[in-house]
């Protein structure tokens, strides 16, 4: 008892913070995380299906299904990291990870037709994928887990949240640059009509597979880096942790997220709103390559303009939170983000080449800049979220609810991914209307769903206004 009365008052009393360098260190392995992401991400879809020849029903729901594992160990490393502590799962699940990640790219070449399923193939996908996805449950759900102990001021975890986006966002630049500088390169001479990539039937293909090699090597080696230094100069704060039976424990914790009303609201709107978001991260590649037909410097062109305007469109969601604060700031995020998936659905349409490209680069960069918010008010809802709850039970909930965080965000992804599969099994990876169906049918109604959700979460602020 006197444990819990020892952490409800900490949490009322105590005001913890971090100063601008601690920010920038404690955001560091989640920017190495989030370039492997966006490699993963860009890289997947085309990888296993086009180069690989894979049926996209196969590869989909293997992906897929790796998620909802993911999702699953969330939760399960978030509890284990409220009983023995957030740095020690990252020493374990960290290298792990970036190793796993490498051999995700070294499967046995296929030797079938285009198509084809190629069983040694699918079963190394199979089983690194979901030793991967395990290690990243483990390494992501600590790090959120993290943020409400390290800091307890609402606009000290906004300016984390912004300075951790500004070096995630630094991170996926890593990671997407990566491709799109080798699609630029690549399709030079890939025919518009007949854009072939198979790895036994192109050279293209083959080059395309042994960057992505390189490429996995040199942003997994980044992520350790980063992360050792973040364990060696960030202190993970001491917390009183119970002794009782950790299996019985260990049940009733895993459901301590859904047991709160007003979180499962949160989890549901996240859950809503970042379908849609992870299928443009999934298509964004693809569709520039099919859809917008782009070729060469066309690719560099594209990313540039979209990374500045997503890095610009920071002042101005900070501006907004400080007026408006999260929630409303949050719904005006999520507005946008409707009104700019529905847009998207114009690319799909007969155009000439130049206009289709200004335009496409005009929608897509317009899109990442409401991901950007999607992406920084999340993390600080989930810490006022979390602050409420333990002071209320009077133990550290962080873990577990960021697991649940996550775990959420891993639903979604696999969701979204199946998606993805079914209409490109349906309609085809090159068919304009994938994408149409996709982002502008199916990422505008989530988005509406979400906002509707989203206004029935309770926001409260700062500790002091509890």
């Amino acid at each position: 008892m006197s444990n819990s009365i020892n952490l409800g008052e900490r949490k009322q009393k105590e005001l913890r913070i971090l100063s601008t360098r601690e920010a920038i260190i404690y955001g560091l392995p989640n920017a190495g995380l989030q370039a492997i992401f966006a490699v993963s991400v860009n890289f997947t879809l085309l990888f296993y299906i086009n180069v690989m020849g894979q049926p996209p029903i196969i590869a989909g729901t293997i992906y897929s299904a790796s998620l909802y594992f993911y999702a699953f160990m969330c939760i399960v490393w978030g509890v284990i990291a409220d009983k023995i502590g957030k740095k020690k799962v990252l020493i374990i699940t960290g290298p792990l990870l970036a190793i796993s990640f490498i051999f995700l790219w070294f499967p046995p070449i296929p030797n079938t037709d285009y198509g084809q399923i190629y069983v040694p193939l699918i079963i190394w996908l199979t089983f690194f994928s979901f030793v991967f996805r395990s290690m990243c449950a483990g390494t992501q759900s600590s790090i959120y887990g993290l943020l409400p102990e390290l800091s307890t001021d609402e606009q000290n975890r906004v300016k984390i949240s912004m300075i951790g986006l500004i070096l995630i966002v630094l991170g996926i630049i890593i990671g997407t640059f990566i491709p799109f500088a080798l699609m630029g390169n690549a399709t030079q001479n890939l025919s518009r009509e007949d854009p072939d990539l198979y790895y036994n039937e192109s050279s293209l293909g083959k080059f395309i597979y042994s960057q992505i090699l390189m490429g996995s090597l040199l942003v997994s080696f980044m992520f350790l880096v980063l992360l050792i230094i973040m364990l060696i100069f960030i202190k993970e704060p001491s917390i009183e942790r119970s002794d009782s039976a950790l299996m019985k424990e260990f049940r009733f914790r895993l459901m301590d997220p859904f047991k709160d009303k007003n979180n499962r609201r949160f989890l549901a709107s996240f859950f809503l709103f970042w379908i849609p978001f992870v299928a443009l991260q999934y298509l964004v590649l693809l569709m520039a390559t099919f859809v917008l037909d782009l070729r060469g410097i066309e690719f560099i062109i594209l990313i540039g303009i979209a990374f500045v305007s997503a890095i610009l469109s920071f002042g101005l969601w900070q501006a907004l939170s400080k007026k408006h604060g999260l929630k409303k700031t949050m719904t005006i995020c999520l507005f946008l983000a409707g009104i700019a998936f529905s847009s998207l659905i114009i690319l799909i349409f007969p155009m000439d080449h130049l206009t289709l490209f200004i335009l496409g680069s005009i929608l897509i960069s317009f899109t990442l800049c409401t991901l950007v918010g999607t992406m920084v008010f999340p993390f600080a809802i989930l810490s006022d979220i979390v602050d409420a709850a333990e002071i209320e039970a009077g133990r550290s909930l962080s873990g577990s609810y960021s697991g649940a965080f996550t775990m959420v965000g891993c639903l979604a992804s696999g969701t979204a991914m199946l998606i993805i599969s079914f209409a490109f099994e349906i309609f085809g990876p090159t068919a304009s209307i994938s994408y149409g169906v996709i982002l502008s049918g199916m990422g505008t109604l989530f988005i509406i769903f979400a906002i509707i959700v989203f206004q029935k979460v309770q926001i409260k602020g700062n500790l002091e206004e509890v």
